[in-house]
């Protein structure tokens, strides 16, 4: 009877410590929810809020949903965080900056959120980002003059849009796409843009953590 009483009391104790490591682990942490620069870059950021810096790329899934799922945390907590979204060029690829920057000349920028909608989860076959016949199609769809956008996605008004594109590209110099740093310093990426209540719970956390940083300073 005794040896079992001991052992009982083992097992108590041993769930009891179990429990308190548990509550002792953070809900997330650098390489749990997110990761860090070793070195936070040295950006210009707006006052009293955070930077949120997205790069995407058309014809990207987990892109889509991440660009989803952050636009409407900025529009929720608009007195909190700044986004800014950007394309990004994997592999020195300028063709979603391109497009983006077309968009933008031509006067129909919310076409860029329609091309990153209608681009993801295509096959190859049907993929809009690999098929010049395929993109004319769309454009006429949405009722955009191809001569027109043909001579813009040339022009020196589409090529600095690029340029600045790229800059910023560059001093992100971010190694996967989907990616989202705040503040230039913490990072998010597809395990965990992934999700929309897993995200949000990831923001709010670096948010907060940001601010105390700040106050701290």
């Amino acid at each position: 009877m005794k040896k079992r009483w001991a052992l009982l009391l083992a097992a108590f104790a041993i769930n009891v410590q179990a429990a308190q490591q548990s509550e002792a682990e953070p809900l997330f942490k650098d390489g749990k929810g997110y990761y860090s620069y070793k070195t936070p870059l040295k950006i210009s950021l707006p006052k009293d809020k955070v930077l949120i810096q997205y790069f995407y790329s058309y014809g990207c899934d987990v892109c889509l949903s991440g660009d989803d799922y952050l636009k409407n945390y900025a529009a929720r907590h608009q007195d909190k965080v700044v986004l800014q979204r950007s394309p990004a060029f994997e592999k020195g690829n300028a063709f979603s900056a391109r497009m983006n920057a077309t968009f933008a000349e031509y006067g129909r920028s919310e076409l860029s959120d329609l091309f990153l909608f209608d681009s993801a989860g295509q096959k190859p076959e049907h993929s809009l980002t690999k098929s010049n016949q395929l993109i004319e199609k769309w454009l006429l769809k949405h009722n955009v003059n191809l001569r027109r956008f043909q001579d813009l996605f040339h022009s020196a008004g589409v090529e600095k849009r690029v340029n600045e594109d790229v800059q910023r590209y560059k001093t992100y110099s971010p190694p996967m796409i989907p990616m989202a740093i705040l503040d230039g310093k913490y990072i998010l990426i597809s395990n965990t843009l992934y999700n929309d209540d897993y995200t949000y719970a990831v923001l709010d956390f670096l948010v907060d953590k940001l601010q105390q940083e700040r106050e701290v300073k």
